[in-house]
């Protein structure tokens, strides 16, 4: 029975430690409304893909993985912020990069900075 219970433990620690591995070593892209309006519409194109983010609230912060399996390419994004449309790139992905993340901040003004 004590062999059991160490088994099962193992198992449980090593399924805990797969999962939280996956989210460290999936690239993602976190978008942070700090700006005075709601973010009705957000959206990051890449090479491959696409993000759709949906709306973000006021103070609020979205975040989403994606595939390794990535063409070279720029990070290009679009947001809708009180009836206005912003559009931009910014950041440079490549192919299995581990760990990459991309951070996308809308400020007080509706300017966008990005940062890696």
């Amino acid at each position: 029975m004590n062999l059991l219970v160490k088994i099962t433990i193992t198992i449980l620690l090593l399924v805990i430690a797969s999962y939280y591995l996956y989210f460290y070593i999936t690239p993602s892209v976190t978008v942070i409304n700090k700006s005075e309006y709601v973010i009705t519409k957000v959206n990051v194109s890449l090479p491959k893909s696409n993000l759709n983010f949906g709306s973000i609230e006021l103070e609020q912060v979205n975040t989403i993985y994606y595939s390794l399996s990535q063409h070279d390419g720029s990070y290009n994004y679009s947001l809708n912020i009180d009836g206005k449309l912003i559009t931009g790139a910014c950041g440079y992905l490549t192919n299995n990069e581990l760990n990459k993340r991309l951070v996308i901040t809308v400020s007080k003004r509706n300017r966008v900075g990005c940062s890696q």
